[in-house]
């Protein structure tokens, strides 16, 4: 499977990393100073602590661009690509880090001399952050994976308005439940078979309930169960249809405000 956990499309997973590059940037350079990077910012009029400030800014300036436009395009990258964009936004932050230390410098040197030197400076550096922040995202991802999968092991009991039990099912058959005047319909796999189930329920009041067991909602009728979802479609106008993977069922609609929640968890 090369499908990208979706912890990595998160909006958390890219400050962390808009966050952690410079501040390890800067603090690998004040500790360690390799490449005898306190003699190579001997330039200007400005000390070393400023020059090595103003870098850490460059590199949070260039995260805060490339995370950007990842997440812009998160849901085309997979495992592959990620490993290859990850080495992209070192080489650029490199490019940058350059550029800043050539100005700096008055363009004394050649820029692809800089740039050679600024390479030897960021990849060995961020690359450490870098893997430690991807293996913590597979592990938060693995992680959630089995908390999900116990729960869908589990038996949901639904009980309608008088607190009486009418339905007991596993969690992980359940496909779908939608809203029918004051009833809800539960729709679930009995072994091969599909089946209905009418409920004296609202949406609102099974809220905590589905959430408690991984069905999300996706339209203000609907509640779904990610692992059953076999694809997600926008059709004309703007609509959004989950295909589900048990025929027959119907499509399921989704609904904007939901698709992202949605798309996150297939």
């Amino acid at each position: 499977m090369l499908q990208l956990p979706s912890v990595f499309h998160t909006k958390s997973a890219q400050f962390i990393h808009v966050v952690a590059m410079p501040l390890v940037f800067f603090a690998f350079m004040v500790i360690y100073r390799p490449f005898h990077i306190e003699e190579r910012l001997m330039i200007g009029n400005l000390p070393f602590g400023v020059h090595l400030t103003l870098m850490a800014c460059v590199v949070f300036g260039t995260m805060i661009i490339m995370r950007s436009i990842y997440y812009l395009i998160r849901y085309r990258v997979d495992k592959i690509s990620y490993f290859f964009w990850s080495i992209l936004e070192m080489v650029v932050t490199a490019f940058f880090v350059a550029l800043y230390a050539w100005l700096m410098d008055g363009a004394d040197e050649p820029y692809f001399l800089v740039l050679s030197r600024a390479l030897a400076w960021v990849l060995p550096v961020l690359i450490y952050p870098y893997v430690i922040i991807t293996l913590s995202l597979f592990l938060v991802s693995q992680y959630r994976q089995n908390q999900i999968d116990e729960k869908q092991e589990t038996k949901i009991r639904f009980y309608d308005e008088r607190k009486n039990l009418k339905l007991v099912v596993v969690a992980s058959s359940v496909l779908y439940i939608a809203a029918e005047e004051n009833y809800i319909r539960i729709c679930y796999l009995d072994g091969q078979q599909l089946s209905e189930y009418m409920l004296r329920r609202s949406m609102k009041s099974i809220e905590e309930l589905c959430a408690k067991y991984g069905l999300l909602r996706c339209h203000r009728s609907y509640y779904v169960n990610p692992i059953h979802i076999k694809a997600l479609r926008k059709e004309k106008e703007g609509v959004i249809a989950a295909e589900l993977d048990v025929e027959p069922t119907k499509d399921i609609p989704v609904t904007k405000r939901y698709y992202e929640i949605i798309s996150d968890h297939i």
